[in-house]
């Protein structure tokens, strides 16, 4: 089994930033050898005259797919090994527009323009510097635009899984997808003449036969049982899981929660086992939604955080997965106490809507959280959270 830099914490090393250097070098000569350290290249695609770009951001994407799709059916490597960034829909829409409004006007992306000033491209140092100046720009103003920037925040999501997929059955599908543009791409090149396309002998029906293969077998594998999830040996004991109820450690307070998550010096991943529609209609910033059914499975990229806090509307469900949980080997999962009703009484309510008197820091603490937590516009302000039930 593989540990990766970011499983073993340590991406703020220097070994870390040592490997990111020569990867990134590899890299950069990797683009250079392709020919994207040309602008004229790389905005080609937008008259349709070279479909480069095209073709290698979808080779990069399922050589990636179908390599962990192996990796985690040989275990090889942990899903929860590979570091994937929250999906923030809001945030990420707006940016990739905005960066394609660039790429269009200077033909470069930041990694081609590194490329590009290795090689001496005057423009792509001009592209460079004023991504920089952006990257300032963005800093001074992302209090103003905090707000809007959290929109639609998913936490760790996958597009397969909203989709309702399985990894394998989705990577055959994009697989397919990627192989048809490639197909088009060689017709628009050669301005849909397929004789000239036929005959230019670009090896690519061997590397599309090659691909459908491999994404053949990711889907048997997936299905085959072979990557799936069995029950371990934990020697855990039922007298052991009724000790740790009883001790208290199976829970953890809507007061510590709210600390953990505005503190960050751990790495707390928040669960809500609500439905979709429940969760999309209130949830607490920073969780991620996570289906009863596949906890155990979803979870299992979360199993080396320092934490693991279960949240419903009350705490059957929680206290139901908790213990299947436990079953198969999880060390660092808690619920949270009260569930959400809890949180919104305990941390969110209005210091002038409690009965019980307060100190001072007290009251401060309750306001920092109040705007911490519903400043984002994630959570909901009211007097009550909609769709609170008891489960």
């Amino acid at each position: 089994m593989i540990e990766t830099i970011f499983s073993n914490n340590n991406l703020s090393s220097v070994n870390a930033f040592l490997v990111s250097l020569v990867i990134g070098a590899a890299f950069g000569w990797c683009l250079e050898q392709a020919g994207f350290g040309s602008s004229r290249r790389l905005a080609g695609i937008f008259y349709f005259r070279d479909m480069a770009v095209l073709k290698g951001m979808f080779s990069a994407v399922i050589t990636a797919m179908l390599g962990l799709g192996f990796a985690f059916a040989f275990g090889i490597i942990r899903p929860e090994a590979i570091y994937i960034p929250e999906t923030i829909l809001g945030a990420q829409i707006l940016g990739g527009f905005i960066f394609g409004i660039g790429f269009v006007m200077s033909g470069w992306c930041p990694g081609t323009a590194v490329v590009g000033v290795a090689s001496g491209k005057f423009d792509a140092l001009v592209f460079l510097l004023g991504s920089i100046l952006g990257s300032f720009v963005f800093n001074y103003a992302y209090p103003m635009i905090e707000p809007y920037y959290n929109w639609g925040d998913l936490g760790i999501s996958h597009i397969y899984q909203l989709a309702g997929f399985e990894f394998g059955d989705f990577a055959l599908l994009v697989t397919v997808i990627a192989v048809v543009m490639f197909w088009i791409s060689e017709l628009v090149e050669e301005k849909f003449s397929f004789r000239r396309t036929a005959e230019r002998g670009s090896g690519l029906w061997a590397f599309s036969v090659f691909m459908l293969i491999g994404a053949v077998m990711v889907m048997a594998l997936g299905r085959s049982g072979t990557a799936g999830y069995k029950v371990v040996e934990t020697g855990l004991y039922a007298s052991d899981v009724l000790l740790h109820v009883e001790m208290g450690a199976d829970h953890i307070d809507p007061e510590d929660v709210a600390r953990e998550l505005i503190a960050g010096q751990k790495r707390v991943a928040l669960a809500d086992l609500r439905s979709r529609e429940e969760f999309d209609e209130w949830h607490i910033p920073g969780s991620v939604h996570v289906p009863v059914e596949t906890a155990v499975k979803m979870l299992e990229r979360y199993r080396d955080f320092d934490l693991i806090v279960l949240v419903s509307n009350g705490s059957t469900h929680p206290g139901q997965v908790w213990v299947v949980l436990k079953v198969f080997g999880y060390k660092n999962v808690k619920v949270m106490a009260d569930g959400l009703r809890g949180f919104f009484d305990r941390v969110l309510k209005p210091v002038s809507l409690r009965i019980q008197s307060l100190t001072e820091s007290e009251e401060h603490e309750i306001n920092h959280w109040r705007t911490m937590f519903l400043g984002s516009g994630m959570a909901v302000g009211s007097a009550s959270p909609p769709g609170i039930g008891t489960r």
